[in-house]
């Protein structure tokens, strides 16, 4: 008997240890915390590759090195369905992708990451997709994440908890889950996420302008290419916009300066020369001087950051020696705004599809 208390008075020790901090706090405040630190499963694993300099397998004990957060989503499906309000702890993609260091092959006519493809694979070949700048150049605010806890947020009527239906998973998760907690709904939310892809984007390159560092141009006009058509963008008679309190700070130079912008809505120019343009697509956007910036159609169409981007012509009332300028006003960093806009490529999901399956 003896022996059996010392083993629980050691076990018990050495839990109070290993979770001073929990009980530090508890002791201080007097009530129980709701977030508290969480380890990612040990047996989570998950491999990075494409186009990177090597292909990184991490395990869940690596995973833990990253700053985590702890999201609350509330899901409605692609086909309008609530789907339930959840607590997600979990680590944001741009915690992961800022330590993956891209590598094109040596030919390629644009050496920077800016026109990359991530796509996230699931362990059953399910898939989501992104342009590495929609996870590399937003701000922090609900950030994309790989969540590897999931509880219920159940209401706080005990009478109601007994019998609510309202959150159709309650089991905790057993891998890595993919959440979008700022996109209007599931689409590109992913179970058991194993694999993230960095990949081309299907389209032919010798078709758009090499990079030219340091080359001057200026462009006053759009080229849009659809497939294999190719016509004039239409930028008149369409809806503008414009912020007055435009941050530009750039990843390689810093701080630029605070300008007030205004041109013409991203959207509506995209609706206008691209029929059918819509979330499902993505879109490619290119520079006189060759410089590029790939864009998703989801970004673009469904979250607040869409509603900022705006196709610019007017810098502080005047006209940007430059000409056009692409600017994603609510970027967090500019280096996807570039001047001398000069072409939009439109990439369908069919032809990212397509792409696929042939591989």
């Amino acid at each position: 008997m003896l022996i059996l208390l010392v083993v629980i008075g050691s076990v018990f020790i050495y839990y109070r240890q290993t979770h001073k901090d929990y009980y530090n706090y508890l002791t201080m405040s007097g009530a129980t915390p709701m977030a508290v630190a969480q380890r990612v499963p040990a047996n989570v694993r998950l491999t990075i590759d494409g186009l990177v300099k090597k292909e990184y397998h991490f395990t869940g004990d690596a995973l833990n090195a990253l700053a985590t957060t702890r999201i609350r989503t509330r899901e409605i499906s692609p086909a309008g369905d609530f789907m339930g309000a959840y607590i997600h702890v979990g680590i944001p993609v741009f915690n992961i992708l800022e330590g993956i260091a891209p590598q094109k092959p040596k030919d390629a006519r644009f050496d920077q990451p800016l026109d990359i493809l991530v796509t996230f694979y699931s362990d059953s070949g399910k898939k989501a997709r992104f342009s590495f700048n929609e996870l590399i150049m937003t701000g922090d605010c609900q950030p994309v994440t790989l969540a590897y806890s999931r509880q219920p947020v159940m209401p706080t009527n005990e009478k109601v908890r007994d019998t609510y239906t309202g959150n159709p998973f309650m089991d905790e998760l057993t891998g890595l889950r993919l959440i979008c907690p700022k996109e209007p709904d599931t689409a590109r939310y992913l179970d058991n996420v194993v694999r993230i892809s960095y990949e081309p984007i299907p389209f032919d390159e010798n078709r758009l302008p090499p990079r030219k560092k340091k080359f001057v141009c200026q462009s006053t006009s759009v080229v849009c290419f659809d497939s294999e058509r190719q016509a004039p963008g239409r930028l008149d008679g369409l809806q503008r916009s414009g912020n007055d309190h435009w941050i530009r700070i750039g990843h390689g130079h810093g701080y630029d300066e605070i300008t007030s912008a205004e041109g013409v809505d991203l959207r509506g120019f995209l609706t206008e020369n691209f029929d059918g343009a819509g979330p499902d697509d993505f879109f490619l956007f290119v520079a006189c001087d060759g410089y590029r910036a790939l864009f998703s159609g989801r970004e673009i169409f469904t979250t607040p950051e869409g509603e900022a981007m705006l196709i610019v012509d007017r810098l502080n009332g005047n006209a940007p020696p430059e000409g056009l300028m692409l600017a994603p006003t609510a970027d967090y960093f500019s280096d996807r705004a570039m001047w001398g806009l000069a072409q939009v490529v439109r990439i369908p999901k069919d032809r990212i599809d397509t792409k696929d399956a042939s591989r």
